[in-house]
């Protein structure tokens, strides 16, 4: 069993967050040299993110959002997922990802960087270890150069 999650609003400290997202962006424009800093946009996700803790340290954030289509029910948008590099690779992202969708009932998307290997292996064992389907939904649209993730959760 993994040490506790929590999930804190992000806009607690807004200093560390900046400095997260910071660090995520660098790591992102890696594999897509058009993703550039840009405090403001970073500032608006602030009021859906979540710092990832474990044991009280910051281990990383994530944001999400709740997306309504006009026919369809509603849907989990993973918009924004970070953990820290010291931090990864031993169970937390998935303990993270299952906390934030805990009291979700529908299902879930999320956008990663068709070069971003990395991302698309940890997803693949989100979906593995949490049980997901992977599933085909028509009207959320394809985010040029990413790979778009929908899963059913339940």
């Amino acid at each position: 069993m993994g040490k506790h999650i929590d999930l804190v609003p992000c806009y607690s400290d807004r200093a560390l967050y900046l400095s997260l997202a910071k660090d995520y962006i660098a790591e992102l424009s890696t594999f897509d040299k058009k993703i550039i800093w840009d405090e403001q946009a970073i500032l608006h996700l602030m009021w859906n993110a979540f710092f990832i803790m474990e044991d009280r340290t910051v281990q990383g954030f994530i944001v999400t959002e709740e997306v309504q289509f006009k026919v369809f029910e509603d849907l989990l948008y993973i918009e924004e997922f970070y953990i820290v590099p010291e931090a990864r690779h031993r169970g937390l992202g998935v303990r993270a990802v299952k906390a934030a969708v805990s009291r979700w009932h529908g299902d879930v998307f999320l956008y990663i960087l068709e070069r971003n290997y990395a991302a698309q292996n940890f997803w693949l064992v989100v979906e593995r270890e949490l049980g997901w389907e992977r599933i085909q939904r028509p009207e959320i649209r394809q985010e040029k150069g990413c790979e778009l993730m929908v899963y059913k959760t339940s």
